[in-house]
């Protein structure tokens, strides 16, 4: 009675559609998916607002404290570093970004709201407007 009761159970299970799977690769299978959703993804300003800026012209050529450097990853201020987190694209000319900031032993974020004027040589950064540098 005890053979033909097992006999019966791995009939069932060679015609059972699911694949046993050992719990170590199923570990794997699914840490490799999480880690694949959680992998970075860049965050990039649109080329149009990198370059230097600063206040005047004639400090451009100078060291000024309203130096501004931006990347499509970073904004340089005199004394503070953003690394961008993210990027809202408002129109073609204006953004709003989120940056991870640190400076003076200090870390915060901010978020900036970015507008081109002037075919791209003027950006002004909240209410404040610099100049391209050359």
């Amino acid at each position: 009675m005890r053979i033909a009761l097992m006999i019966g159970l791995l009939a069932l299970a060679a015609c059972s559609p699911v694949k046993p799977t050992s719990d170590a690769s199923a570990a794997a299978s699914s840490a490799e998916s999480d880690s694949a959703s959680l992998a970075p993804e860049a965050v990039l300003l649109p080329q149009a607002f990198t370059g230097r800026w600063d206040a005047s012209l004639d400090t451009c050529k100078a060291s000024s404290d309203m130096k501004l450097v931006v990347t499509q990853t970073e904004l340089a201020f005199w004394e503070s570093r953003g690394l961008i987190k993210s990027v809202i694209i408002n129109g073609p000319d204006e953004v709003t970004v989120r940056a991870a900031f640190s400076g003076e032993g200090e870390q915060w974020d901010r978020d900036l709201h970015l507008v081109l004027a002037d075919n791209g040589q003027t950006l002004k950064v909240d209410d404040t407007a610099r100049v391209r540098c050359p």
